[in-house]
Formats: C-alpha cells, sequence, structure tokens
C-alpha cells in the first residue's frame, strides 16, 4: 500500500509491502530498507498518514503481488472491466488467503500468472489498459 506521511511539516511517499509475518520492505522516496518488527509498535504523534496515495504514475496500471506467496485463484479474465479496490486474485502465503485488490480501474489487458504460480513482492499479477 502507499501512503503519503507528513513528519513536522515534511511529507514523504511510503509504500509498504509485507514480505512476510513481521517483515516488511519500506520505499521511501524511492530508497528501499527492509524492516523486521519484533514487538508491536506505535506511530509518535508527530507522524500521521495524510491519505493513503490511490493512483499510481500515469500509465502504469500493473497490479503487482503484495507478499511472497502461491496464486490460489484469478477472479478476473482477459478483457473484463475492473474497479478500484475489486478483487482479482488470491494468494496464499503462511497458509492464509489473502484478497488482491485492484488499485485501479481499467479492462484486465494481460494476466500473467495462472493458479498454482509462485510470485514474489513486486512480480505482476495483471495488466490493465
Amino acid at each position: 500500500m502507499r501512503y503519503e506521511v507528513l513528519i513536522g511539516d515534511r511529507r514523504f511517499e511510503v509504500e509498504v509491502l509485507e514480505v512476510s509475518p513481521g517483515k516488511f520492505e519500506v520505499v521511501v522516496n524511492g530508497k528501499k530498507a527492509i524492516i523486521e518488527l519484533s514487538r508491536e509498535i506505535s506511530m509518535k504523534k508527530s507522524a500521521k498518514i495524510v491519505k493513503e496515495v490511490k493512483k499510481e504514475k500515469k500509465g502504469d496500471k500493473a497490479i503487482k503481488a503484495p507478499m511472497v506467496g502461491v496464486v490460489t485463484k484469478i477472479l478476473k479474465k482477459e478483457g473484463e472491466s475492473v474497479k478500484i479496490g475489486e478483487n482479482v486474485a488470491v494468494i496464499e502465503a503462511m497458509k492464509m488467503e489473502n484478497p488482491i485488490s485492484s488499485p485501479f480501474e481499467g479492462v484486465v489487458e494481460k494476466i500473467l500468472v495462472k493458479p498454482g504460480d509462485k510470485v514474489s513482492t513486486g512480480d505482476t499479477i495483471m495488466i490493465l489498459s
């Protein structure tokens, strides 16, 4: 998920992808880091999420795997319409089924995976036009 975070008077674009339970890939203004949580944490009062950034860069409508896992279901077919937030696939990770929703609206142009395929964080699942 992408967020816009305000710390003091500075804004940061932050993308957080869960790699495994308690382990996250965090991208802040284009710089990547892996973060592992050893216990529950809370944000300082000076940091707050301003808004979730829903729109990707212009022309980029690739729906990507947010985690490592196995594709168990593809819920859309090529040529079908997709709305923002609509589930398009399911990935099993750590014996849990995780629905993958679209951050875009569009028509499925190409499906790049099939049930049973292993995916890594950031792998493209499908492309919308």
